[in-house]
């Protein structure tokens, strides 16, 4: 089954900056990549049920894929981080991270960061009946 997931580009500031030529020393070592160069595709998934959310990190490889993960969740006294290392097929969807917190999804900051092959990317948060 494939699931309909979406990786997000996120610019780092530094990068604005140098577009108007003031900080061009200033730019991240970490290169930011589209959706379309990524060779898988990555969300944060939420269900709210009740009176409890969760979160769940997904990522679905177009080819075989290894590397690493960072899931952080935030908000009125919460922080989590689940980090790690992950290994993909081609066509797999793997989850990577998951996590059951009370309240509503707005009451919380959810990142989920892939790394692959020395590149970083962004994965955004989809509303989804898990």
């Amino acid at each position: 089954m494939t699931l309909p997931l979406k990786t997000r580009r996120f610019l780092p500031a530094a990068l604005i900056l140098a577009g108007a030529g003031i900080a061009a020393a200033c730019t991240s070592s970490i290169a930011e990549e589209t959706a379309s160069t990524a060779p898988f595709a990555c969300e944060i998934a939420v269900d709210e049920s009740g009176a409890s959310t969760q979160f769940q990190g997904r990522l679905q490889a177009n080819s075989a894929v290894t590397g690493r993960y960072d899931l952080s969740l935030a908000g009125r006294g919460t922080n989590i981080r689940q980090a790690g290392a992950f290994t993909a097929r081609a066509d797999e969807t793997v989850t990577l991270g998951q996590a059951m917190l009370s309240g509503p999804a707005s009451r919380y900051d959810a990142d989920l960061s892939i790394t692959v092959n020395g590149v970083t990317y962004r994965c955004q948060t989809m509303a989804t009946d898990l």
